[in-house]
């Protein structure tokens, strides 16, 4: 089903208390797409990027206790990131010749803005999902599940004709492009 449940809370979907150390590899495993993109994109040696990678996963894990179960938990893992891909830099002694400390800098908090404006649009997408009609919440989720369902399929099961699935997508998607970017005007997103 289409999840959209709290990205950064430890408790979220887990029927079992964990341990901090646990929470937090959690965290990075349902992060480490956006953290590695990160990493690569300050590093253009792959090889280097995934010991960089690497790195951040054992440093975030030691460093667990550290990190606030109400805390955003990408920007703490890519600041970890930034600081390793400085010691990268250091390390190999070619930061000179790469990209200078305070261009890094610059990179690395533009890479966590573009995020933070992601998420503020994933919180309003998710609020709006909340706003459809039981029937085009239903029509979504099996469109857009881990495993789509393709329209026929899905108005074979509703009892519908594939149009009707189309235009009851189609007016889905409509709405929740509507009420995104009016939430996001609203907080000045």
């Amino acid at each position: 089903m289409l999840s959209l449940c709290c990205v950064e809370s430890i408790t979220c979907n887990m029927a079992d208390p964990v341990s901090p150390t646990q929470a937090v590899q959690r965290l990075f495993l349902r992060h480490a797409a956006a953290l590695r993109g990160f990493i690569f994109g300050l590093l253009a040696d792959h090889a280097s990027a995934d010991d960089v990678f690497q790195e951040v996963f054992l440093t975030a894990t030691e460093n667990a206790e550290q990190f606030r179960p109400d805390g955003n938990f990408l920007a703490w893992a890519r600041g970890i990131a930034r600081n390793k891909v400085f010691e990268h830099f250091r390390k190999c002694r070619r930061l000179s010749q790469v990209f200078d400390d305070e261009l890094l800098v610059v990179l690395a908090d533009s890479a966590g803005q573009a995020d933070d404006i992601w998420e503020e649009r994933r919180a309003a997408l998710a609020e709006c999902i909340q706003q459809l009609a039981p029937r085009a919440r239903q029509i979504l989720e099996l469109r857009y599940a881990d495993t789509p369902v393709a329209p026929p399929e899905i108005a074979q099961r509703l009892t519908w004709t594939v149009n009707a699935v189309h235009v009851a997508l189609a007016r889905a998607r409509k709405f929740l492009q509507d009420c995104t970017r009016r939430r996001l005007a609203v907080d000045g997103g």
